[in-house]
């Protein structure tokens, strides 16, 4: 095994000893991704209701609706207090080490499958123009991770919410394992709570599997530079990043468990892989004035239009100009804007609003995935709604190794309700 572990880590990949509850009621201890419904504290609060006093992830991480609130530093303290009591009390069991192969259903997709595993940190940076074997997406924004950290440092436990993406257009890996995955032991089979849909995990810990599947991990990095991509939860995983580089520092040995961090990997060819747009909410401003510094800024239309359909339709036309819908209060319309210079639409839009933001600090903004609540946000009085295009899968992983990371908040990996929901975890415990 030790030998099969040395090439595994060759390729920054770690063979975790994964921990699941021992006798939890699963559907209420797996809860989705806390940067979801970041403006929706209702959900979090249903969410709470059908937990209840079971054990939960719920328990074991802070929601980013409430990283504004005055009591967020007793909230950080209980996690960690929480995450200590489950460890003392067993919740957990450890299992063999290996890999486990996921099967995620969710409203929209029947099937998108994935791999759990752990990744060496010294094998990826979350600078923009890296050429690590892990690299980001996205713009890290340096003023998110602060709360992170203040959660990870001393967290007994590495609870991921992070995908990453791979490049194999043969399916030579993740879904080469499901042709096998009768023979797997089934660690879990559950349904999600909130509309998650149905997941099923099975655990790969037999040598002579993961020998295979090493082996075809080892022809994917021969084609590729770049193996890693992050799909979700960049900041997560550079906030894993910064606390190993300070324990390293203080002088951690190499084989910290903090070190490594635990992922979900996901091919990018996968028919379950569906890049959804990342829509904009800007609060308490005005239309006429951020209208008029748009047209002040650039050569730009704005068009007031019937229907929502209309707008979408106008969005998603080919075209030279950067389109992007908007909602208000008022309906529906479209943003044209002629910049050749900037390919991609979110940059132009962003660099805007990010200088828009600077002389007008009381505006706000929020980050959306879905049209439903882009809707009921931007419907209400002073919000403006800004309905963005997907891009596009097939050119994703040409366009991080030419462009280096994109525009934070750029893509997503489907609707809200199809996040990663927390399940496995890992000891951080030195």
């Amino acid at each position: 095994m030790n030998s099969l572990k040395n090439r595994f880590e060759k390729m920054g990949i770690h063979i975790p000893e994964i921990l699941l509850p021992a006798s939890a009621e699963m559907e209420k201890w797996a809860v989705v991704a806390c940067d979801q419904y970041s403006s929706e504290k209702d959900y979090w609060r249903k969410t709470a209701e059908l937990v209840g006093d079971a054990p939960s992830t719920l328990n074991l991480i802070l929601p980013e609706c409430y990283l504004e609130d005055e009591d967020k530093r007793e909230r950080v303290e209980k996690i960690n207090s929480t995450m200590n009591s489950y460890m003392e009390k067993n919740i957990f069991r450890k299992l063999d080490p290996g890999f486990i192969i996921i099967d995620r259903s969710t409203p929209y997709v029947k099937s998108r499958q994935g791999m759990v595993l752990a990744v060496d940190l010294e094998k990826y940076s979350f600078s923009r123009d890296t050429k690590s074997l892990i690299r980001p997406t996205e713009g890290t924004v340096l003023d998110r991770l602060p709360p992170r950290i203040e959660i990870r440092k001393n967290a007994p436990l590495d609870l991921p919410h992070i995908l990453l993406l791979i490049n194999d257009a043969d399916k030579s890996i993740i879904e080469r394992a499901f042709d096998e995955s009768d023979s797997f032991e089934t660690v879990y089979d559950f349904e999600l709570i909130q509309g998650g849909g149905h997941v099923t995990g099975k655990l790969i810990s037999d040598e002579a599997y993961l020998e295979k599947i090493c082996s075809a991990f080892e022809k994917l990095h021969e084609k590729n530079d770049m193996l890693f991509a992050v799909g979700d939860g960049n900041h997560s995983l550079a906030t894993a990043k910064e606390i190993w580089e300070k324990l390293k520092r203080e002088g951690a040995p190499e084989n910290h468990p903090a070190r490594f961090a635990l992922v979900e990997v996901e091919n990018i060819f996968n028919e379950g892989i569906i890049f959804e747009p990342i829509h904009r909410v800007l609060f308490d401003l005005s239309r006429n004035d951020f209208f008029g510094q748009l047209k002040a800024n650039f050569q730009c239309e704005i068009t007031e239009l019937d229907s929502e359909e209309s707008m979408k339709e106008k969005v998603r036309e080919a075209s030279v100009e950067h389109r992007i819908g908007y909602i208000d209060e008022k309906g529906y319309g479209l943003i044209s804007i002629k910049q050749p210079d900037i390919k991609l639409t979110y940059e132009v839009i962003q660099k805007f609003i990010d200088s828009y933001r600077k002389e007008n600090k009381s505006v706000g903004i929020d980050y959306i995935h879905g049209t439903s609540a882009l809707k009921e946000l931007s419907s209400r009085k002073n919000n403006l709604g800004l309905y963005l295009n997907a891009i596009q899968k097939s050119e994703f992983f040409d366009m991080i190794v030419a462009g280096g990371a994109l525009p934070r908040k750029t893509f997503s990996i489907g609707e809200a309700e199809e996040k990663r929901y927390y399940i496995e975890s890992r000891s951080l415990i030195g």
